[in-house]
């Protein structure tokens, strides 16, 4: 009975004595889009999509971030009379009518104070919504837990620590007001609602 014989690397038949096996040689041809001639040329293109991607994911979560840090304090009035008012209503749909009436009514009024030009009107109002809104914001994050929809929670006065916390951040956001509101306050429609030209 014959012996079989095994194959040799990688299935290819065993080299004769005195005889080397074939070398395999990848040629990749260089081309305007690949002058190097690299071989692994096409996960290129995909890491550049899919940093592209997550580029772009970052920058629009970051976007939102800033856009809901500069409109915060616009609309957490309205926002927070909307829901009080709604509280006090009863019924499928009147708790709904009550608290967006409530909110378009404290946003037109919010809008009508901060579109005010004259520093004797502009600096005290923008000066007051922010400190409500930091405020508010470490009264809501210094609490117990608690449903912030339904229920708001306890009043109290800050410590040192947390005055000095308002303070800063009564600042830095009356100073990000005041150069929001330049751009805004020279459309022709927020002249009509200036009280002192």
């Amino acid at each position: 009975m014959s012996r079989r014989k095994s194959p040799g690397l990688g299935g290819l038949p065993p080299a004769a004595p005195g005889e080397s096996l074939p070398r395999l040689q990848t040629i990749v041809a260089t081309s305007p889009e690949n002058p190097a001639g690299d071989p692994n040329i096409r996960p290129h293109p995909a890491g550049e999509a899919a940093g592209k991607v997550i580029g772009g994911g970052v920058g629009v979560l970051l976007a939102a971030i800033l856009v809901l840090l500069l409109l915060g304090p616009v609309l957490w009035g309205p926002v927070w009379a909307g829901l009080r008012t709604a509280q006090f209503a009863s019924g499928p749909w009147l708790p709904w009518l009550a608290g967006f009436a409530a909110f378009a009514a404290a946003a037109v009024f919010q809008a009508w104070l901060l579109v005010q030009r004259h520093p004797l009107l502009r600096y005290p109002i923008v000066a007051v919504f922010s400190l409500l809104w930091v405020g508010g914001l470490w009264l809501e994050l210094s609490s117990p837990r608690h449903d912030w929809i339904t229920t708001a929670p306890t009043p109290r006065m800050p410590g040192p620590w947390g005055w000095a916390v308002i303070g800063v951040g009564t600042v830095l956001y009356a100073g990000m007001y005041l150069l929001a509101l330049n751009a805004v306050g020279k459309g022709r429609w927020a002249r009509r609602w200036q009280l002192l030209s």
